[in-house]
């Protein structure tokens, strides 16, 4: 790029040399008619200068133009040498050769001198060049990863790479919070170490990574170490370069919450064709049911005080009436109702109901704490429906607890639900029947009805809210409720009940 704008300089470098040449040469063939020195002394000064020139032109043309300079003032010396300064090869005038010599010897040796430092001047810069290169291969390469980072922890689904030897190369966040691991706990990790136990995954990896399929899809259950087991949709796709496969990308896709809510969708479906049942039966055992009663009224009141039979009818009736409860019972669950519903002081409510239960919980030795407020929120619902859940819930941790035991009520507005939570230290629920304590007749007590959670359940969809249950067997249970919060200035109205 500087080369075209330096050549006159050039030229006018070249011209001082072959002008110093040739003042040197011309004072050379002049020397005899100075007087105010030797003639010997003048010439070896004269000689001496000559390395000027020479040396000059080496640095700056290199060897060539060393050499050519050189071989110029050999050719100018060589006869002032031979006529007037003694010869070349005579003893008194010997060195009159060896500076012919030296002339093209500094001139040769000073080019390759110059050569080397402008080769080694070459490659610095052209690895400097080089280091630029990489420098901003590397920068646009951090950009492409911090790009690709940016879209792996925008993605919702989790995704983890994997080279050729089955290590984990990349792993975004969902992932990390899905296995239960930190990314540093799975990157660089083998595949087969931190999926150890799903046997189903790990054969699927396998078969993409050698090529025998392009993808696979299938369904596991992943256990995260500190968490409870996450239901999964996994995609496991070959990663392709120049035709071969170098990899997979493992893509995993939570379906705990999905299948949670198709769960409770299929069981209110199942709930409202059952409360139907309910109801149509409840209505024809009662009306019998109220006619035994009163033909066992008439009989008790025709025996007389001292029949034996009198204590006979008395159990009867007993029996008629805890019967006749039990059908309440199944009305209440399966007969929908018109509620007024409007802005209920949840924290009110609890309060009452825990008060109203206080005299059960000391006779079974239960502490009853709660705590959080609402916060001045009121939630949208029926006051006497809540009230029942609430009773519901607090006598069935209660009696889930027979030898004494905490009751922790707690309270908090979230996202537009209130949340309350109950957690008990009773006996827990079995875990053949977690899945189903939400279903009639499902009951973990010898006496129980199994309609209490039904109940509940179906009282809180009602709200549109919604229930979650986290129990352990021997250590308790947790029951959240989610109740929507009431607009500020929404009027009372009816609404539809469970």
């Amino acid at each position: 790029m500087i080369r075209p704008a330096s050549q006159p300089f050039r030229v006018f470098e070249a011209l001082m040399i072959a002008a110093a040449v040739a003042i040197i040469t011309y004072f050379h063939y002049t020397t005899l008619h100075v007087e105010f020195m030797s003639h010997t002394s003048l010439h070896i000064i004269l000689r001496r200068l000559y390395y000027i020139p020479i040396i000059y032109a080496a640095i700056r043309f290199g060897i060539r133009g060393g050499l050519l300079t050189s071989l110029a003032v050999t050719v100018l010396f060589v006869p002032h040498a031979a006529s007037s300064m003694g010869g070349l090869f005579e003893s008194g005038s010997i060195d009159n050769f060896f500076d012919i010599i030296l002339y093209n010897v500094v001139a040769v040796t000073t080019g390759l001198v110059v050569e080397s430092r402008r080769r080694q001047a070459q490659r610095y810069e052209e690895m400097l060049a080089l280091n630029r290169e990489i420098e901003d291969r590397e920068s646009d390469l951090r950009r492409i990863k911090s790009y690709i980072e940016s879209i792996l922890k925008s993605v919702g689904n989790a995704v983890i790479s994997v080279d050729d030897r089955g290590q984990i190369v990349t792993a975004n966040p969902v992932a990390s919070q899905m296995l239960g691991r930190p990314e540093e706990e799975l990157v660089a990790f083998p595949l087969r170490q931190v999926f150890a136990g799903q046997d189903d995954l790990l054969r699927a990896a396998d078969l993409v990574l050698s090529g025998g399929q392009t993808r696979v899809t299938l369904e596991t259950e992943l256990g995260p170490p500190d968490g409870r087991p996450i239901s999964a949709a996994v995609r496991i796709t070959p990663h392709r370069s120049n035709s071969s496969t170098v990899g997979i990308v493992i893509s995993m896709e939570d379906l705990t919450e999905v299948k949670e809510l198709t769960h409770q969708l299929l069981r209110a479906d199942k709930l409202s064709g059952l409360g139907e049942l309910v109801t149509g039966v409840a209505h024809e055992v009662r009306n019998p049911l109220g006619v035994i009663r009163a033909s066992v009224q008439m009989m008790r009141d025709e025996l007389g005080d001292n029949c034996p039979e009198q204590e006979l009818c008395q159990v009867m009736l007993q029996e008629i009436d805890r019967l006749d409860a039990f059908v309440n019972t199944l009305l209440d669950f399966g007969r929908p109702s018109q509620s007024q519903m409007g802005p209920v002081d949840a924290e009110r409510t609890l309060d009452e109901v825990i008060l109203l239960t206080k005299q059960f919980a000391i006779q079974q030795q239960v502490n009853i704490r709660r705590s959080g407020s609402s916060h001045e929120h009121d939630i949208w619902a029926n006051e006497d429906r809540v009230k029942q859940v609430f009773i519901n819930l607090i006598s069935n941790a209660i009696q889930a607890m027979p030898d004494g035991g905490d009751l922790e009520i707690a309270l908090a507005a979230d996202d537009g639900y209130l949340m309350i939570s109950f957690a008990d230290t009773g006996c827990g629920i079995p875990e053949r029947i977690q899945a189903r304590v939400f279903e009639p007749f499902v009951t973990a007590r010898p006496n129980g009805s199994g309609l209490g959670l039904s109940i509940v359940h179906r009282i809180v969809d009602a709200h549109k809210g919604y229930i979650r249950v986290d129990s352990e067997a021997g250590r308790g249970t947790s029951i959240t409720l989610g109740l929507p919060l009431a607009k500020k200035g929404e009027p009372m109205k009816e609404g539809m009940d469970g």
